[in-house]
């Protein structure tokens, strides 16, 4: 059952990941959460500079046949003045992938765990549509 849907929204995800990747490396991806080996590099000094990407909840549209889902990327940024460029970049980017479409940004600033860095944290919120076999 809506074996056609589920590849698309593979397809989705997969060109979501590709153009981040492509267009931003080194900054490095994850999905949902940092890995724990990592957030001990950040906790060790390193500086912020990457994005998480997390998928919610699939929800009712209109049309019968069609469905939405959120997704949002964090790009968290330490010690960088290009961040609302950066910001710019991946909402364009990610407005080129078929049925993604932008809906807003949040940012703020946060101070790293009783020390004086501070790092930018930018969410941009996204949603892609899905039709579904009836």
């Amino acid at each position: 059952m809506n074996e056609s849907a589920k590849l698309f929204m593979n397809k989705v995800k997969v060109s979501v990941v590709e153009k981040l990747e492509a267009n931003f490396t080194p900054v490095p991806l994850y999905e949902d959460e940092v890995p724990e080996d990592k957030t001990t590099e950040y906790d060790n000094g390193a500086p912020y500079h990457l994005m998480i990407m997390r998928w919610g909840p699939i929800g009712k549209r209109e049309s019968e046949k069609t469905l939405s889902q959120d997704f949002s990327i964090d790009y968290y940024s330490e010690n960088r003045a290009d961040v609302d460029e950066m910001t710019l970049d991946i909402i364009t980017l990610l407005n080129t992938v078929k049925t993604v479409n932008f809906t807003a940004s949040t940012k703020f600033r946060a101070r790293h765990a009783n020390t004086k860095r501070f790092v930018d944290i930018v969410t941009i919120d996204f949603t892609r549509m899905i039709k579904i076999e009836c």
